[in-house]
């Protein structure tokens, strides 16, 4: 494959992911106002996640997978910025992979966890204690999966992998210098989110406007890549 081929598939991979990232959230925030839904009580969680039904389940996949595909767009970002100047990239790429993997395994609950959850919790026959079980383990998943592994370990190393690939991209002939200093903004935009743990409220809308301008940036990349 010629280097050329190489970038226009690279491009349209890169496009790909950024489309399912964005169409996969605005489902589930129309269907499951998230990420609002997640400061809720369990109870409120699974019913509002039954009611979503084959449409929620279907954005929670796609959202997964997008993440999933985090995993070779690293690896694509390597082998275009790799230069005998930039050993750091290699840094970049093992976080890149480590926020893919991340995000899945926070993401995946929604999948599996919750669909079985919510519907044995909203049988009209179930006792209270059943549903105090199944509230502690959703719950036990939920922070977990979710706020420890998803949205802490996934936001850090995808932060620290974006920041590191704008370095690279503002020192690279393909990719406008601004392009690079969009990165790196977005990058530490996407860090700050863990801080919401801490008290600080705001990081969490931070880190959402960060996650919709790089979605921006990856489109621009793409056609960039295409059209080289």
């Amino acid at each position: 494959m010629s280097i050329i081929t190489f970038y226009k598939f690279s491009g349209a991979f890169i496009i790909m992911v950024a489309l399912g990232f964005t169409i996969s959230q605005i489902g589930v925030t129309k269907i499951f106002n998230y990420p609002q839904i997640l400061r809720e009580s369990s109870d409120i969680i699974l019913n509002k996640f039954y009611e979503g039904g084959v449409k929620l389940k279907f954005f929670w996949s796609l959202f997964a997978l997008s993440s999933l595909m985090l995993i070779p767009m690293s690896a694509i970002f390597y082998t275009i910025l790799n230069k005998n100047d930039t050993p750091y990239l290699i840094i970049g790429e093992t976080f890149g992979i480590a926020s893919g993997i991340f995000y899945v395994l926070g993401l995946m609950r929604w999948v599996f966890l919750a669909d079985r959850l919510s519907k044995e919790y909203i049988n009209m026959n179930i006792t209270t204690e059943k549903k105090e079980i199944i509230e502690i383990i959703f719950k036990s998943f939920h922070v977990y999966c979710g706020n420890s592994i998803g949205e802490t370990l996934g936001f850090l190393c995808m932060g620290v992998w974006i920041i590191i690939v704008g370095i690279s991209m503002s020192a690279h002939s393909i990719f406008p210098k601004l392009i690079g200093a969009g990165f790196i903004t977005c990058g530490i935009g996407i860090m700050v989110a863990p801080l919401e743990w801490l008290g600080f409220k705001f990081t969490n809308k931070i880190n959402k406007v960060s996650m919709k301008f790089l979605m921006l940036l990856l489109v621009f990349v793409g056609v960039r890549l295409i059209m080289y």
